[in-house]
């Protein structure tokens, strides 16, 4: 399987198990919602929306094109009140992946972007405890 086929299958997997882990506590929420991107395509879509919370889902087992999209779904996700990127994968334990999130934490805190960046186990931490998506 080429590279890009394999990271649509991890990516597609990581969606589903951030949706199993909405099911498990209860969360109602839509998939794949269509919205028009920053270049005016109206073919994209959301992974999820839940309680007016706008989310994408980035899986990234190794470095890849993963780090130039982070910036590009941000500057989406501006466009709603709430967004949210949770991130799956080896990738964002490693330096790099690491240096990226500092980045967007950063970018957020000196209002850049309104949305959060998330790791996956911080997400599924906070649904099992404080039953709220932010």
């Amino acid at each position: 399987m080429g590279d890009g086929r394999k990271a649509n299958f991890n990516g597609s997997s990581f969606e589903s198990v951030v949706e199993g882990v909405l099911k498990e506590n209860n969360f109602q929420y839509e998939k794949q919602v269509k919205y028009t991107n920053l270049y005016g395509s109206n073919r994209c879509k959301i992974d999820f929306v839940v309680d007016n919370v706008y989310i994408e889902c980035k899986f990234q087992a190794v470095s890849g094109s993963v780090d130039e999209k982070l910036p590009f779904c941000l500057h989406n996700l501006e466009q709603f009140e709430n967004g949210m990127v949770i991130l799956g994968g080896d990738h964002w334990y490693t330096d790099r992946g690491i240096t990226i999130r500092e980045w967007a934490n950063k970018a957020r805190e000196e209002g850049k972007f309104k949305s959060e960046v998330i790791l996956f186990e911080d997400f599924e931490n906070r649904l099992t405890t404080s039953r709220k998506i932010i």
